[in-house]
């Protein structure tokens, strides 16, 4: 079978200047940003190629990866699977913008070359939410420095020396998954200005001509589809070794309204915010998508349930779902009721997604500062606004503590009960200890204890009103009848 390089019906470069610099050669950032820039530069919205940088020490998987870059010319195959719109969704596209990928290890001087590229006007980098840091190890001389923010400093005084200060700033996009990491990046650039003693001119010119803009991504990508490739293969008729799967789903928030008019990239392709309030699209995000599973999968497996796609297709659990998102959550979120609930039925299209099997006991890892984050903040405003405990967000931690509830310790976990199964609970040692030592008390103790303990929930819970007696209220509904009928008892 030929390889995709050999297709030249749909490996087709066209000349375009080198508009964006990618940190980052991972599955995510090629079937999200690549794949959304692709798509605008054939729509005529972006005329700009991309070069990617890899960011991190030369290892067997980078290596790997750059060969086969080489290899296939930077062509590589986007296979989104899915629901959109409703309907089952299959699209498979050469990715024909990434014009070169070089190594900051390897290729370092070129990689410092491309800073002198007059075209350039836009960073991307996802370097995992540990990548955004500060050490004062770095060091200016090194080749490259080790953290990406010293890398990106190191670059931004080659761009800053070679136009003599004159303009050409770049606009950082970051999308690792850490609050306001546009101003931590910039943060970052800075201490290592301080740190290494480079010209306040430098530092003034980063200030002015560069911008640091924060932004919040959401896609799920799978990658690489190992154990279908060669399926994949016979549909696509070529072989590809940098094949990247995910969903059609596909959300960037970025938090400068000004980049619309400069980079408007987005379409039904890819969904494109642009907006001074990403704190309101992350409440969404969390509330929503996030607050939906973990709501659901600890009581959903407990009811037998393995996968979220299991979940959607059971009346009861749907039901939940549906009665929790719609009637407890989206009215809580700080944005128009339409939006809130748009949004909301596209989580519940990903999360019927046919091609995805995602796992309750992945989602129940750390369910204790999960429930806080994401759970929490809706229960309390839908109490505030209706003056009454939220049915299934009340259920929810009645169902965490029904999970969680066991003496039995194995290895840096607690072994749980389904029926003759067992299953791992995963969560901060001393969460789990003390667990263990409060499960073998009375429900109401042991629920009185868990509630109480401020420093895991940011307060304690004991002392809103009714919601202790609420939550043994379920918590002893689920043990007696068991986590099926209780929820479908309660949903009627």
């Amino acid at each position: 079978m030929a390889s995709i390089v050999e297709r030249k019906d749909l490996c087709v470069r066209k000349e375009r200047p080198i508009k964006v610099l990618q940190y980052g050669e991972g599955n995510f950032l090629r079937a999200f940003v690549d794949y959304g820039l692709d798509v605008a530069n054939e729509k005529g919205k972006f005329d700009g190629n991309i070069a990617i940088v890899t960011p991190t020490p030369s290892n067997d998987h980078n290596r790997k990866l750059l060969k086969f870059f080489r290899e296939q010319d930077n062509f590589y195959t986007v296979c989104l699977r899915g629901k959109k719109n409703g309907q089952p969704y299959q699209e498979n596209r050469v990715i024909t913008s990434v014009e070169k990928v070089v190594s900051s290890y390897d290729d370092f001087d070129e990689y410092m070359a491309l800073a002198e590229i007059d075209s350039l006007e836009y960073v991307v980098s996802n370097t995992t939410e540990a990548g955004i840091v500060y050490e004062d190890s770095d060091k200016f001389e090194d080749k490259p420095a080790a953290h990406f923010p010293a890398k990106l400093t190191q670059f931004l005084y080659r761009r800053y020396e070679h136009f003599k200060g004159k303009g050409k700033g770049l606009t950082m996009l970051p999308v690792e998954l850490i609050d306001h990491n546009g101003e931590a990046l910039l943060d970052c650039v800075k201490r290592y200005i301080d740190l290494w003693k480079l010209p306040a001119e430098f530092k003034t010119w980063v200030e002015k001509e560069c911008s640091f803009v924060s932004t919040l991504v959401d896609r799920i990508v799978p990658g690489f589809p190992r154990g279908k490739e060669e399926a994949l293969a016979k549909e696509l008729g070529y072989t590809d070794n940098l094949l990247d799967e995910a969903e059609p789903f596909g959300l960037w928030v970025i938090g400068d309204e000004q980049l619309r008019s400069t980079f408007d990239i987005g379409g039904d392709w890819l969904s494109v915010e642009y907006t001074n309030k990403i704190e309101v699209y992350k409440e969404r995000k969390v509330r929503i998508l996030n607050g939906a599973h973990t709501s659901m999968v600890l009581g959903a497996y407990l009811a037998g349930f393995n996968y979220v796609g299991d979940c959607m297709a059971d009346e009861d659990v749907r039901r939940q779902l549906d009665q929790s998102v719609f009637g407890e959550i989206v009215p809580t979120v700080h944005l128009p009721r339409e939006q809130a609930e748009s949004f909301a039925r596209a989580v519940f299209e990903r999360f019927e997604n046919p091609f995805v099997k995602h796992a309750l006991l992945s989602i129940s890892l750390n369910s204790i500062s999960k429930w806080r984050a994401r759970v929490l903040p809706s229960l309390k405003d839908s109490l505030a606004a209706t003056k009454k405990l939220p049915k299934w967000l009340t259920y929810s931690l009645a169902a965490l503590l029904a999970f969680y509830r066991t003496t039995e310790k194995g290895a840096n976990c607690l072994i749980g009960h389904r029926g003759n199964e067992t299953y791992e609970i995963h969560d901060d040692a001393e969460k789990l200890d003390f667990i263990a030592a409060n499960a073998g008390k009375s429900t109401e103790e042991y629920a009185k204890a868990v509630l109480s303990e401020a420093n895991w929930w940011g307060e304690d819970l004991t002392k809103v009103p009714d919601f202790l007696d609420e939550v043994v209220k379920h918590l002893k509904g689920i043990e007696s009848q068991g986590a099926k009928a209780y929820i479908k008892a309660l949903g009627a």
